[in-house]
């Protein structure tokens, strides 16, 4: 943050009541007194700037784990979903490891149609969830940490979602 207004003491409890009403009412500036000032706070232009770009991330990141393409179709891979996978995926090691026989595997696509996968099949496609779900993750760390890092607004602005 950074000063934004001052109101030298000493001062009148008007001017006092004046400076807080602009700028912390108006202008939603956080308000610090010191010993020799009033000051107003608030963000800079790349602080808002950061800020902005960081929720467009943050959304970016979170609808692109929502969803995924495998084998020609789009698959739900919300939170529960991998949860769903992650379940099934065990009860495959499990079946495996007592060798019982394990019948083809049927998910259900976003547009409700059913896939049928193997064993392999579907275990290939629970592991190319976990590394989109990685990629996605590490991704979205790099840019966070490359806005947070950046010491211009134009370096900032060049920060984009690339797939």
């Amino acid at each position: 943050m950074e000063i934004k207004a001052t109101l030298k003491k000493p001062y009148t409890d008007e001017a006092r009541i004046e400076f807080i009403v602009e700028n912390n009412h108006n202008n939603g500036w956080e308000i610090k007194e010191t010993d020799t000032e009033l000051q107003a706070l608030g963000y800079s232009d790349i602080e808002v700037l950061r800020n902005s770009k960081l929720s467009e991330l943050l959304a970016l990141k979170n609808s692109k784990l929502l969803e995924f393409s495998y084998a020609d179709k789009v698959f739900q891979i919300d939170t529960e979903s991998k949860l769903n996978i992650s379940g099934k995926v065990s009860e495959i090691m499990l079946k495996t490891q007592l060798s019982q026989e394990i019948d083809n595997i049927n998910w259900i696509a976003k547009d409700n149609t059913i896939k049928a996968f193997s064993k392999d099949e579907f275990l290939a496609f629970a592991t190319a969830v976990a590394a989109h779900t990685e990629m996605i993750l590490f991704k979205h760390d790099q840019l966070r940490t490359a806005v947070n890092n950046a010491t211009s607004i134009d370096e900032v602005k060049a920060i984009e979602w690339v797939d």
